[in-house]
């Protein structure tokens, strides 16, 4: 027999009453479809914890427009294990895409100082000098007065290479150019926290530089590229700092759940 109080079957009569589909309601959210389900079929172990099961269905009851007090009154949540929480992350949909072209100019860079390198090398290329052929000596004219034998001249054999200057001998060595790229900017997030939080900070390449369940009284920094991207749950416990100055999380909250952009 099913027990009508349970919660996420209130939940998911009251969306099917107002003619909603999970993937409506998962949009608004910003949740998964799979946590919506999870969240109707009061399978909480797939959830991210205690703070966050009560979070998501006061949202979900909010967005219905119906009371969430009953359902914290019925909502059976099993024992959390003692154990040490593991860094994981919550889903959120970021709708970041890498594009092809940061890519395709760190190849340029990478390749046009090779490129200049061997151009310079074959426009300055040491000559290669060979030794002159010795003319062959001039026939003498015939005549009636016998030649006076002259004594033969002694040529001293030197080397080609002692006679070629030691800078035309040596091979040139020209250092490679090396791509130096500007500076990204950096930046300080500070983060407050006055109730249990999930947050999650991208740095300006999009790589994932914080991702942590804080609890409540806690304090973080976190230090990177900027411009940074930050998804903040349950935000309204949270106090943002950037650069030292407190930045407002009003404008970015929807349903407990803050979206913004730092630097």
């Amino acid at each position: 027999m099913m027990d009508e109080s349970r919660p996420g079957l209130i939940l998911r009569q009251e969306r099917e009453r107002r003619g909603l589909s999970i993937e409506e309601v998962a949009s608004q959210m910003r949740l998964s479809t799979r946590q919506v389900e999870a969240l109707e079929g009061d399978d909480y172990g797939a959830l991210p914890g205690k703070v966050f099961v009560r979070g998501f269905i006061g949202n979900y009851a909010r967005l219905l427009q119906i009371d969430p007090n009953p359902l914290f009154d019925a909502l059976m949540l099993p024992e959390e294990s003692t154990a040490p929480q593991k860094n994981e992350e919550i889903p959120f949909p970021s709708g970041r895409k890498k594009s092809w072209v940061h890519y395709a100019i760190w190849i340029v860079l990478l390749v046009f100082p090779i490129l200049v390198y061997e151009m310079y090398r074959e426009n300055h290329e040491p000559a290669q000098i060979k030794p002159k052929a010795a003319e062959p000596a001039a026939t003498p004219e015939k005549s009636a007065v016998p030649p006076v034998p002259q004594a033969s001249p002694v040529r001293a054999q030197v080397p080609v290479s002692a006679a070629l200057p030691l800078s035309a001998s040596a091979p040139i060595e020209m250092p490679l150019p090396v791509a130096v790229s500007a500076p990204a900017a950096t930046g300080v997030v500070h983060l407050a926290f006055d109730g249990a939080s999930w947050v999650e900070i991208r740095d300006a390449s999009g790589r994932i530089i914080f991702s942590r369940l804080s609890q409540a009284g806690s304090e973080t920094h976190v230090s990177g590229a900027a411009p940074f991207s930050l998804v903040i749950g349950n935000a309204r416990a949270v106090r943002l700092y950037y650069e030292g100055k407190p930045v407002d999380l009003a404008p970015y909250i929807r349903i407990d759940v803050a979206h913004l952009t730092l630097g």
